[in-house]
């Protein structure tokens, strides 16, 4: 089994090893987060993904893996998306995810102080999490410096505008949705409404988790993913 990771907004691009499972016989994580622009990122998924057997992405990089998937420039045979944002900023149209001017204020501090501003990000990944301490360990042992080379705030800027509403979704792979019930930076109705537009999907939630389930519980989130490889 062939399996090509996406990571979340800030993260680097190996943070789902931990829940890959000892039955795959490859793993490509994809540093997205090198280009500078969502359609240059989608055709390097595209090509690194090619003729993967599943697709994990976690946070932005789901949401990235299933627009992908929805322009029809892969296809995967099974998908699974660990928190991902079906919007991340309401609007008019979807008044689902955070406040724009909350946002906006993300933004521009990120824009001024960007290590701190990351820093504040990392704790809302593990705030109210039953398991938070595991959760804050897998963040420490990030090289900060390293991700801080990464255009993080040009994502910022591409993410404020993203959506799922319009995807073409009716030919999507089975997909496991796995989210936490504590998820305060992609809260859990997201999830919710992912499952209004994935027809082959399930929801598997996390009580007392946050936004890394993958490390909250990585064994029940392998688990999860080795039982779909079979679905």
């Amino acid at each position: 089994m062939h399996i090509a990771c996406l990571s979340g907004w800030g993260q680097p691009a190996d943070a789902l090893a931990s829940i890959i499972p000892p039955s795959a016989t490859s793993i490509t994580h994809i540093d997205y987060a090198r280009h500078e622009s969502a359609n240059a990122a989608l055709l390097h998924i595209a090509e690194k993904a090619k003729g993967c057997d599943m697709v994990v992405g976690w946070s932005l990089g789901g949401q990235l893996a299933l627009r992908a998937i929805a322009s029809g420039i892969f296809h995967p045979s099974r998908l699974v998306l660990i928190a991902a944002p079906f919007q991340f900023v309401k609007n008019a149209a979807l008044p689902l995810g955070m406040p724009r001017d909350l946002f906006e204020k993300f933004r521009d501090n990120y824009d001024k102080t960007p290590l701190a501003t990351l820093k504040k990000a990392w704790e809302l990944i593990s705030k109210d999490d039953s398991n938070a301490q595991t959760v804050r360990n897998h963040l420490l042992a990030t090289d900060k410096e390293e991700l801080l080379t990464k255009n993080w705030g040009n994502w910022l800027q591409i993410l404020e505008n993203f959506t799922c509403k319009d995807l073409y979704t009716a030919e999507s792979p089975p997909t496991l949705l796995i989210h936490g019930d504590r998820d305060l930076v992609v809260y859990p109705e997201q999830s919710e409404k992912m499952l209004t537009i994935l027809p082959r999907a399930r929801l598997e939630t996390f009580p007392g988790c946050g936004h890394a389930p993958h490390w909250h519980d990585a064994a029940r989130v392998q688990s999860l993913i080795t039982a779909h490889a079979h679905v």
